[in-house]
């Protein structure tokens, strides 16, 4: 039986200082938004433990080389000579450099240097011209559910009538809590991370991460987990409030 990887995984691994895991495709099964986690975290999924060899030093930037070729000793350098590297490569490839001149591309040089390497904060939510969206569940902050007053329930609707959807989609999350409710709408549930339980008059329903639980319209039931869950939500129709 394959072992699942979620969200939660790549957050411990993180956690840990750990840089990539090792998940063969034969053994793991990788949710969308684990790998989504993943690739913000910069946390490799590997199908074998990476080489051995690892590069211990670059070399030297020999004249007439690129400057594209300094910049990929970034990590080998401190900034300081980094920066004058660079500046000799730009202006021995330019002609009559006078010290303003030189001194506007130091300039320059540093604050590209101090850019190097920062990633933008993914888009939670993209959509195409045919009117496809994507929400990006990594990016995605959970909002207070008014619901359930006192019980820190967090809750985001990321599709709704606003797209032209006859359903309504979204995320919600909380640690350690139980609130009833009843539903005039019927709801799909996608565990995420955690354990998310579905009680009713007849028993106890229990998902794991990738476990998928459907509840009919007009059921009066009790959410909740002992530990923590997040998951998605889909419901029919979307204006489910």
């Amino acid at each position: 039986m394959k072992q699942l990887i979620s969200a939660a995984d790549i957050r411990k691994a993180k956690a840990d200082k750990k840089s990539y895991l090792i998940v063969p495709v034969a053994q793991y099964i990788i949710t969308p938004e684990a790998r989504d986690v993943a690739n913000v975290e910069g946390i490799e999924l590997l199908d074998t433990e990476p080489s051995q060899q690892s590069v211990t030093s670059q070399p030297e930037v020999q004249a007439g080389t690129d400057t594209g070729q300094a910049l990929q000793n970034v990590e080998a350098e401190c900034p300081q000579q980094l920066a004058a590297k660079i500046q000799s490569e730009i202006e021995s490839k330019l002609s009559g450099v006078d010290s303003d001149q030189s001194a506007l591309i130091k300039e320059l040089i540093s604050k590209a240097l101090q850019d190097f390497g920062v990633q933008a904060p993914p888009s939670a939510r993209q959509i195409n011209d045919d009117g496809i969206v994507l929400v990006r569940g990594s990016a995605v902050q959970l909002g207070e559910f008014d619901g359930a007053p006192g019980k820190n329930i967090g809750l985001t609707d990321v599709i709704g009538a606003q797209d032209n959807s006859n359903m309504g989609v979204g995320y919600m999350g909380w640690e350690n809590a139980f609130f009833p409710w009843t539903l005039c709408y019927d709801e799909v549930n996608v565990v995420l991370e955690g354990e998310f339980h579905v009680k009713t008059a007849s028993g106890t329903t229990i998902g794991q991460p990738g476990d998928v639980i459907f509840i009919p319209k007009g059921s009066t039931v009790e959410f909740g987990t002992p530990t923590h869950v997040r998951y998605v939500y889909i419901t029919y129709p979307a204006e489910w409030a």
